[in-house]
């Protein structure tokens, strides 16, 4: 009868013991990344709602730059891919979110763009939706219609294996940052309004040489005040005339010694467009220059802009 082999327990056992350790060990560890990743994905891959949420808790968000269209392609430092309309501060620079996601390395944010209006008031931009209630009954549900369906798509290109901390950085390159002032990113004609805290009677500042006077046809002293000779009125914004909405809007200007309008300031806002159309026309008007003595001088004026809808 042939003699089977012994085998010593006493010295497999410890061996086999500790592999069976190692490979529970990996295991272990493998499933508890997995987990994690389980957690985390969904918070910001998964659902870049919740990204939002935490940091612009009022679900707005500012566009660094103004562009038209319902769907815009950025790249992730805010720059289009492709091309896009150019917009205006108050029509096309805010967006509502309603949801968002990040389908693979593309980030996609969809809204509701909001009109803006300067409310005297509270010396700041509304979304004209919280106005409504303040047209004639009559225009009401036309004009809250054409204020919801405003709506827009962003796509936004990510790295390919975004690192969740390049999320909220890439939507503080697109969007204004939380606390950052709207001021730094708002066209130069805004520059005055934002630094008097927003409906100031006028600009922070004069240039040097420059003489303010109240208004056109005033006299500081011996100076003689500039005379408008071409001062043609501004066409209505489109995004205005669809909601009906009118006002006067007043800026700062300097005639220079040559009679032409330089640095335009918005003191007082209506919003929607308005501004920029008023900022546009009035940048090519034509004055007879203010005179000292009988030499032209130059100064800054105040001139009222007014919006009637017919």
């Amino acid at each position: 009868m042939p003699v089977l082999p012994v085998r010593d327990t006493m010295l497999d056992t410890p061996l086999r013991s500790e592999a069976r350790l190692k490979r529970t060990l990996i295991v272990s560890l493998v499933v508890g990344v997995l987990a994690l990743l389980m957690l985390v994905a969904p918070v910001w891959a998964g659902n870049l709602d919740n990204v939002i949420r935490s940091e612009y808790p009022n679900r707005i968000l500012t566009l660094r730059h103004s562009y038209g269209g319902d769907r815009l392609h950025l790249y992730g430092d805010g720059t289009l891919v492709g091309d896009a309309p150019p917009g205006t501060w108050t029509t096309d620079s805010q967006v509502e979110v309603r949801d968002a996601s990040l389908n693979g390395s593309m980030m996609v944010i969809r809204g509701r763009r909001i009109f803006e209006v300067y409310d005297s008031k509270s010396k700041q931009f509304v979304d004209a939706l919280s106005l409504v209630p303040t047209f004639p009954e009559k225009w009401q549900k036309d004009i809250e219609k054409t204020l919801r369906k405003r709506q827009v798509e962003i796509q936004i290109e990510m790295p390919p294996t975004p690192d969740p901390k390049e999320i909220p950085e890439t939507l503080h390159a697109v969007f204004l940052a939380p606390g950052e002032p709207a001021g730094r990113i708002a066209p130069a004609f805004y520059r005055d309004f934002y630094a008097t805290g927003g409906g100031g009677s006028k600009r922070a500042e004069l240039p040097a040489g420059v003489v303010r006077l109240t208004s056109v046809g005033s006299n500081a002293g011996d100076i003689k005040a500039p005379h408008a000779t071409s001062s043609p009125d501004p066409d209505y914004s489109e995004e205005a005339r669809l909601i009906k909405y009118g006002g006067t809007a007043i800026i700062s200007l300097i005639v220079d010694t040559s009679g032409s309008v330089r640095d335009p300031q918005i003191i007082a806002p209506l919003g929607v467009g308005l501004d920029d159309k008023a900022i546009s026309t009035v940048s090519h008007w034509k004055f007879d220059p203010a005179t000292k003595d009988g030499h032209p001088v130059a100064v800054e004026i105040s001139v009222e802009v007014a919006f009637r809808i017919q």
